[in-house]
């Protein structure tokens, strides 16, 4: 009896109704592809975004913590801004150059028999590099006021350098308290 009851269910032609179910799955694709895919879209595009602006926000973190380290730097400096102007002019300022070795000159005892002023260019406010200002003084005196002299230029205000350097014994006096010939070729800066 058994074997007939599923032979019958088996062998019997259900007809069924699947037009809801087809229906529903319709509706449940087209809600997918229009309400669904965009929400994902967003949220993806979102996480992306914010990615981005975390990258960002690190790099301007960075910046600001560079420039508050230099504005820090500058505050600490600013007192030494005006000494830094004076070691470096913005022009030549051959007279300043000039009236700076004449003091340490007559300071030390140098008595300054000439002094010649290189090729200046007076013309080119353009470049901005470092520039020099070259000036070679002939004189005589003793060797500890050569010294003295030294030390003078070196501790003015305006950074100068001394490059060349040439002392030799006066060939019209040859005694022992007679001036050392100097000659001296010193350097200075500006931009």
């Amino acid at each position: 009896m058994k074997t007939e009851v599923i032979t019958k269910k088996i062998f019997t032609k259900k007809t069924g109704d699947y037009t809801f179910t087809i229906l529903f799955l319709i509706i449940f694709s087209v809600f997918i592809a229009f309400a669904i895919r965009p929400s994902l879209t967003t949220v993806a595009s979102l996480k992306k975004e914010e990615a981005d602006l975390k990258k960002i926000d690190s790099i301007y973190e960075t910046q600001i913590i560079n420039m508050a380290t230099i504005q820090s730097q500058i505050e600490e400096g600013r007192d030494q801004f005006p000494l830094l102007s004076q070691a470096l002019a913005d022009h030549p300022k051959v007279n300043k150059m000039i009236e700076d070795i004449k003091e340490a000159g007559d300071n030390s005892g140098l008595i300054v028999k000439k002094t010649q002023i290189n090729e200046v260019n007076l013309y080119d406010t353009k470049n901005k590099s470092l520039q020099k200002l070259s000036v070679t003084i002939e004189g005589t005196s003793s060797f500890d006021n050569i010294l003295k002299l030294t030390q003078m230029l070196f501790q003015q205000r305006r950074l100068k350098t001394i490059n060349k350097i040439v002392i030799s014994k006066d060939q019209e006096k040859s005694s022992d308290s007679a001036q050392l010939k100097v000659t001296m070729e010193i350097e200075g800066y500006y931009l």
